[in-house]
């Protein structure tokens, strides 16, 4: 049984088709960027209790007046800023307790939630990749530097206090032209992985310098990495073989788990345990697999001839391996959501399929009418999901226990902001001590839509 991974939607269905488009052909970049260690000072950040308008402008209505019994609570909807250019991506969101704080271009901002920024910081130039977890509030972030589309500063940032820690340049590129494009960035512990199109490097997030893990061999090199409890590194060679390895806290090899011939790692859906996604040189995938925390083989998810649909958004180059949504996984399940399908008498339906991650089989699956449903995260045993909004009602977050069942509603989110929830085109989700956060990771700066930047729901 073969299947596929499609472009941008990571859609996993039955043979056939082709991968959209998702793996040009790519001219190296002939930028060289500056390694001066000369930095602007860093500046101090802006703290104060801000606005407690929700993010709306002057004569624009509170949606909460319009709140209908039982619905969530808006705590705040910012409106997307100005930017640069249009189509802009905007990596960098976190969840802290009691506050979020989102990057966009060179501004990175804390938002209470009560309403009201709690700080904000300026980097020198706009934010260009950042890993999703962070170390004891603390992460690693990549920004613009001295040449043209190249992402090679790197400053940590404290998210506690709004400041910058240390601010360096990147490591010495291994890639032809010596560029820093399409970076992706993974932390775990003290440790940060960056893939970049043609280069790879590991760095300390305490100051930023680089540790050395045993390098692959001539004609390999590294696809991505992807952190939270561990750190996963895959790479591939031009003979057709592959590997995945776990790091060490020093940045040393823990285990290295061979590919079988002519497949390597798309996406690493979680670390630990770890279960990642497998694709030919053709782009067709070679299933989904569960290893054990010693670099075992654990299983093979049994996916049929089912098609499933994590959000994994666009990484054409294959470097942010860990960036999918729409995934969750315990110690013993691993949690897929399928694509929305027809189902007589229901209409369209999506399902979240629960599988063993011991033996493979699917244990059970839920499904709902009319709505696209995908895992969050797991809340002690219990999955969280998010029942996505249809064109007409707006979004849920719903509790799955453990042996399936039909989902308990946690927030029935407002039927006010209904269209500003469906108009993200891109967007991180986050599920945590009751409140609900949908952040983007794209401003379009299309004229036709206002867009959102941020929007926060409770009780």
């Amino acid at each position: 049984m073969a299947v596929l991974l499609a472009a941008g939607g990571g859609v996993y269905a039955a043979v056939g088709g082709d991968d959209g488009g998702e793996n040009p052909t790519a001219s190296p970049t002939t930028t060289t960027p500056s390694h001066s260690k000369t930095q602007d000072p860093t500046p101090e950040p802006t703290t104060g209790d801000g606005d407690n308008t929700g993010g709306r402008g002057n004569g624009e209505s509170d949606p909460n007046d319009q709140r209908r019994a039982g619905e969530a609570k808006v705590l705040y909807q910012k409106p997307a800023p100005e930017v640069s250019k249009s189509n802009l991506e905007v990596p960098g969101f976190w969840a802290m307790k009691g506050y979020v704080v989102k990057a966009v271009e060179n501004k990175i901002v804390a938002y209470k939630d009560e309403g009201g920024s709690k700080w904000t910081l300026s980097l020198p130039k706009a934010v260009c990749a950042a890993p999703t977890s962070t170390t004891d509030g603390k992460v690693v972030v990549a920004y613009a530097g001295h040449g043209k589309d190249s992402c090679s500063q790197l400053a940590l940032i404290d998210l506690n206090k709004g400041v910058k820690l240390w601010d360096h340049p990147a490591p010495e590129s291994d890639a032809l032209g010596g560029g820093y494009t399409n970076v992706g960035m993974a932390q775990s512990g003290n440790l940060v992985g960056m893939a970049w199109f043609g280069g790879s490097a590991v760095i300390k997030v305490s100051d930023g310098k680089e540790v050395s893990p045993e390098k692959p061999s001539a004609g390999c090199s590294i696809d991505g990495y992807a952190g939270g409890r561990v750190l996963l590194r895959a790479y591939s060679c031009s003979n057709g073989t592959a590997k995945l390895q776990q790091l060490t806290l020093s940045g040393s090899i823990k285990w290295t788990y061979t590919i079988r011939k002519g497949f390597k790692v798309s996406n690493i859906f979680s670390s630990s345990p770890a279960v990642v996604a497998l694709i030919d040189q053709d782009r067709r995938s070679g299933g989904i697999l569960a290893l054990s925390g010693k670099g075992k083989e654990r299983s093979t998810l049994a996916l049929g001839k089912q098609s499933y649909q994590p959000e994994c958004g666009t990484d054409i180059f294959g470097t942010n391996m860990g960036n999918c949504e729409g995934v969750a996984v315990s110690a013993d399940t691993f949690y897929l959501p399928t694509e929305m399908t027809q189902d007589h008498g229901l209409g369209s339906t999506s399902e979240i399929h629960a599988f063993d991650l011991t033996t493979g089989k699917r244990k059970w699956a839920v499904k709902v009418a009319e709505r696209l449903l995908l895992p969050l995260n797991m809340d002690g045993k219990n999955l969280i999901a998010y029942e996505k909004p249809t064109y007409t009602a707006p979004g849920r977050i719903v509790r799955i226990d453990p042996s399936g069942g039909k989902p308990k509603t946690l927030l029935r989110l407002p039927q006010a902001t209904q269209k500003a929830e469906r108009d993200f085109y891109s967007a991180s989700h986050t599920y945590r001590n009751g409140n609900f956060y949908i952040a983007t990771n794209r401003i379009t700066g299309s004229d036709t839509t206002a867009e959102s930047l941020l929007m926060a729901f409770g009780r």
